[in-house]
């Protein structure tokens, strides 16, 4: 159903102007995907303010059912609602809405003036949202119990819109492998793409009038191709760019509403919105423990292979350098208060990833194949990318609203993450690869848990499943469509009380830093991550405690200076009995400015090699 007017001719690039519903409408098939690059091809039609509603009652029916809002993944480039089938929710009594809103540079290009300001995609989301309050109580659903949901950017999206002034009605947020604080959730520099843009279209840069009168005079071909033709090199730079989802064009900070234009929606950087405690609804957001395999071991596999035998500490200084500037990036993200190289001072991470493998692999030579490298880099973007950003998240949003973190661990035979995220290199289906069958990397990948929440459809509406599905299968699936829907209901992952089996399992808080792990059973784990965040946090309480020294063991000795001033032991009770095996590395909580000794010195570390097994 069309929730906007066809944002074509003048009303490309333009805010969505509102479809009002009356009489009798005709939903039997969906719509098309918005224009969108795919394979070689450009795939869709401009015609696509579209959204598809799954409801489990008609209207009549005593009392509403609760709504799951939900925005699709693809880093604001590729991606439609057709994949996404609610059955399964709906099943749960929940009523499933999936929206299509403008991808690229029809969604999002800015020159970055205010009369200019882009962010279009995110108004159609907005608008969509509107629709579901006016219109869902139609379809048997509560418009006053609505959170809203998304994956990937589409978790970005769905984080920063329930931040927004613009909206203070939904009642919860549902993050899946993205994050308020994820590196891809905002474009830092919306201009430089316009200007790249102007100069592939042959179109004038200068001033935006101009631009846009060119660009609406094109094709729609002609602008989806020249986004196509953006970061086509091979290099670590943009392979880091387009892991972490920067690639391209997408969401934007507006500025301050000034009250002289149209409302502004994203004001502010997400960790500035955090830190006013702007979050008004309980958060739940998580990853899947192997995020960034299939980009790794696909179509970057064989430039990475290469720079692992001819670059000297590729890894170190190229892949664990390359990150925390993209981290860096985001303001108020991570290492705010921390210059670089004072980081690597204190722990040398590079070395940490590099020496942690060599142990998990029971190795003790000093080069490395090139599928441990790719192993390395697997678990070196994953922790920067996607664990760090969701346990910040789930960290600061706590200040302000219940927050919950999840894992999801399952690896089953349910469709791949290709099948809903075309064109996003995470997803992409490299089940053949030679290297990755001999990688240890055995978790699912980012998009791989969309199965086991949504119905796969194809663009006709039909379900690709098999008929028949494993027992095992089929129980992660209840489960994991169990906790959303019990989220929708009650705002908490695992129920009330009462029906929980869970019925401890607190909001996260400064005291309380319990997760859900999803594998074959629903359980609760505790410190995620714990010794990896305070690596990549410098927390020196936590990297000097017991469990974390035998897990750095042979790989870096604290300086006592350093060490002095920390109060606490860093133990861990629940942890200290698990083998550091089944700790795989991962990304930090707030980094702190580690208090100086007091002769003011700063500390000197002792980079000492790694000495191999004892």
């Amino acid at each position: 159903m069309r929730y906007a007017e066809p944002p074509v001719g003048p009303r490309r690039f333009q805010r969505p102007v509102r479809r009002i519903l009356a009489g009798e409408l005709t939903a039997s098939k969906p719509c098309s995907a918005c224009p969108q690059p795919r394979l070689m091809n450009i795939f869709g039609n401009e015609d696509c303010l579209c959204l598809n509603v799954f409801s489990p009652k008609m209207p009549g029916d005593e009392k509403g059912s609760p709504v799951v809002f939900f925005i699709h993944g693809g880093n604001y480039r590729t991606g439609s609602a057709h994949p996404y089938g609610g059955k399964h929710l709906v099943q749960a009594d929940t009523i499933v809405v999936v929206a299509q809103y403008r991808l690229g540079s029809l969604g999002f290009i800015t020159n970055g003036r205010k009369d200019a300001s882009g962010n279009a995609g995110m108004f159609d989301l907005h608008a969509a949202m509107s629709w579901v309050k006016d219109y869902i109580q139609f379809f048997g659903g509560d418009p006053t119990k609505v959170i809203i949901m998304g994956q990937g950017s589409g978790a970005s999206a769905a984080s920063m819109l329930s931040l927004s002034p613009e909206d203070r009605s939904s009642k919860g947020v549902a993050a899946l492998s993205g994050a308020p604080l994820s590196p891809g959730a905002v474009r830092t520099s919306p201009e430089k793409h316009a200007e790249d843009l102007a100069a592939r279209t042959n179109c004038p840069s200068k001033p935006v009038e101009r631009l846009a009168l060119c660009l609406r005079a094109l094709p729609v071909e002609k602008i989806i191709k020249a986004d196509q033709d953006s970061n086509v090199d091979f290099t670590t730079q943009n392979f880091l760019d387009e892991v972490a989802g920067r690639s391209g064009t997408g969401a934007r900070v507006e500025g301050k509403d000034d009250y002289r234009a149209l409302p502004i929606l994203v004001e502010e950087m997400p960790a500035n919105s955090l830190k006013k405690k702007r979050q008004h609804a309980p958060l739940l957001t998580g990853v899947t423990s192997a995020e960034t395999s299939r980009a790794v071991f696909g179509k970057y596999s064989n430039f990475l292979k290469k720079q692992l035998e001819e670059v000297s500490d590729f890894i170190k200084k190229d892949i664990i350098g390359g990150l925390q500037t993209v981290v860096t990036d985001v303001e108020g993200l991570i290492l705010s208060s921390l210059k670089l190289d004072q980081v690597q001072k204190v722990f040398p991470l590079g070395d940490f990833y590099q020496s942690y493998s060599a142990i998990r692999n029971q190795s003790v030579q000093n080069t490395i194949s090139s599928i441990d490298g790719l192993t390395k880099i697997v678990e070196a973007t994953g922790d920067a990318l996607f664990n760090f950003p969701a346990y910040q998240s789930v960290k600061e949003w706590a200040t302000g609203a219940p927050s919950y973190l999840y894992s999801f661990e399952f690896v089953g035979n349910l469709t791949k993450g290709s099948h809903f995220l075309p064109g996003v290199i995470l997803a992409e289906n490299n089940e053949e690869n030679e290297d990755a069958k001999k990688s240890n990397i055995k978790g699912p990948a980012h998009g791989d848990e969309l199965a086991y929440l949504f119905d796969p459809l194809d663009e006709d509406g039909n379900s690709i499943e098999k008929d028949e599905i494993s027992f095992t299968d089929a129980h992660v699936r209840k489960s994991f469509v169990g906790m959303i829907a019990k989220f929708a209901h009650s705002l908490h992952p695992l129920g009330t009380k009462k029906e929980s089996k869970f019925p401890d399992l607190l909001p996260f808080s400064k005291d309380n830093d319990q997760y859900i792990k999803i594998d074959s059973d629903i359980s609760l784990g505790q410190n995620f991550r714990y010794c990896q965040m305070g690596l990549w946090g410098n927390m020196a309480e936590r990297t000097s405690g017991e469990f974390c020294k035998k897990l750095f063991d042979g790989l870096l000795k604290l300086p006592t200076t350093l060490l002095k001033p920390v109060t606490g032991n860093g133990v861990v009770p629940n942890l200290l009995n698990n083998p550091i095996d089944n700790q795989a590395p991962l990304v930090s909580l707030v980094p702190r400015q580690p208090r100086p000794p007091k002769n003011n010195n700063t500390p000197t570390v002792l980079n000492i090699p790694f000495r191999g097994l004892q």
